[in-house]
């Protein structure tokens, strides 16, 4: 597998906005596949914060069916890139749409 660069992905619209995070809803240039990609800058003399690293340490152990799936990091001076399983529809709407009896 070749290495993934922010380039690798074409930025489509913005899905959210978080204190610490922006989510775009993206496509792989090369898969043509659509991702989520959630996005961090960085300040230049800032490390990666430790919440980010916690984040991809555990989404790297969770492999189930019922949690988006984080397949690529990407890290740049300036920006940390999250590669994710992209779902046209957030948890919230399909619990209101769906209901939750049964739902996990």
């Amino acid at each position: 597998d070749k290495a993934q660069t922010p380039s690798s992905f074409q930025q489509l619209e913005k899905l959210g906005e978080g204190t610490y995070a922006t989510v775009f809803k993206g496509r792989n240039r090369q898969t043509g596949e659509m991702v989520a990609l959630k996005e961090t800058l960085l300040d230049s003399e800032e490390r990666t914060p430790s919440t980010a690293i916690r984040e991809i340490s555990l989404m790297k152990e969770l492999k189930h069916e019922n949690i988006v799936s984080l397949f690529d990091v990407i890290h740049t001076e300036n920006k940390l890139m999250l590669g994710f399983e992209y779902l046209d529809q957030e948890l919230k709407r399909y619990l209101v749409h769906e209901g939750t009896t049964g739902a996990i």
